[in-house]
């Protein structure tokens, strides 16, 4: 078991510890959050429900995250931070000598994620991005039928994000650009991370959005071409009221199938084929969050890194999504 400390209790903070609490491979046992309604056993708001235990009961709480990081039980650090503060922390994670779990985006900005790549040089412990749609089963069934080529080549692909304004973020962060970079940063990079996970980086990109004052790209679709194969649209954004239910879907044409997968509709991965069946394959149980815990634990158990999820590959993710932010401002 690996004792993991979580610097950060708001909405997201709360959910990785509900998921954390089912984990065979962990014991959390120190919290940190500096508003003090975070550190009781109540749940925050967010775009999706938290199910799970979250009670604190013989964990330690501290108000500040050096003070977790101070800790000598603790070996394993998720950082659930706002992400104006992620590489500050990644930092004094690293110079703490703990494992590091960080959410994402990783960081604001690619100079922010070159600080962390030259900080990480030489560093001996497990450092990975929660990219959680790397780890979430449907997603990973979609990458093993696409890299198999069971039905041919990736032709073209379309992945949606949607969700309510974040309007439940504490001190309104998540709707400044200069805290969340937006939602083309918080929300869409899942997306843009996804792709780049099972593409790469494109040859071209453009992009078109809505970009508001303060907030920076609330709405965002963007299309990436790649010279001799597949094209890849997403659409990303929060414009919506508050009761807007949060949803993610792909849709994914290749040369003798199209899969499908709409979170509003049953959850599973719908293939269907050139030759007329309509297939429903069996997914790997557990969600991206419980699936990237535990492939994190593991690779600290077997003292191996993360290579699912590493810090330049996160950081990629960013920097195409900045490239994508200049086309919407071009």
């Amino acid at each position: 078991m690996v004792n993991v400390g979580i610097i950060g209790q708001g909405f997201i903070g709360k959910m990785h510890l509900a998921v954390l609490r089912k984990s065979k491979l962990a014991t959390v046992v120190a919290v940190a959050d500096k508003n003090p309604t975070n550190l009781k056993d109540e749940a925050a708001t967010g775009n999706i429900a938290i199910e799970g235990d979250i009670s604190l009961d013989g964990v330690s709480k501290y108000e500040e995250g050096d003070a977790l990081l101070k800790d000598a039980h603790v070996e394993a650090v998720l950082i659930t931070l706002p992400t104006f503060l992620h590489k500050e922390y990644i930092l004094k994670s690293i110079a703490a000598g703990k494992h590091v779990l960080c959410e994402k985006p990783l960081v604001l900005s690619k100079a922010d994620g070159l600080e962390v790549l030259d900080a990480l040089k030489g560093y001996d412990r497990v450092f990975m991005a929660a990219q959680c749609i790397r780890f979430w089963p449907v997603y990973v069934k979609a990458r093993e039928i696409i890299q198999s080529q069971e039905y041919g080549a990736l032709l073209a692909a379309h992945l949606t994000r949607q969700s309510g304004k974040p309007s439940w973020s504490f001190g309104g962060w998540l709707l400044d650009e200069t805290k969340s970079g937006g939602a083309a940063l918080d929300l869409h990079v899942h997306d843009v991370d996804f792709v780049n996970y099972l593409l790469g980086e494109p040859d071209r990109i453009q992009a078109t959005g809505v970009d508001l004052p303060g907030e920076g790209v609330s709405q965002i679709n963007a299309l990436y071409t790649y010279n001799n194969g597949p094209v890849a649209s997403m659409d990303g954004g929060w414009l919506h009221g508050p009761t807007f239910p949060f949803r993610m879907g792909f849709r994914m044409e290749l040369e003798k199938a199209a899969l499908e997968f709409n979170s509003m509709m049953d959850g599973a991965l719908h293939v269907y084929t050139e030759a007329g069946e309509h297939l429903t394959p069996e997914l790997l149980p557990g969600d991206g969050y419980s699936r990237e815990h535990d492939y994190f634990l593991s690779c600290v158990e077997e003292g191996k890194p993360a290579n699912e999820a590493t810090a330049e590959s996160a950081i990629a993710s960013v920097a195409l999504v900045e490239r994508e932010r200049e086309a919407v401002r071009s």
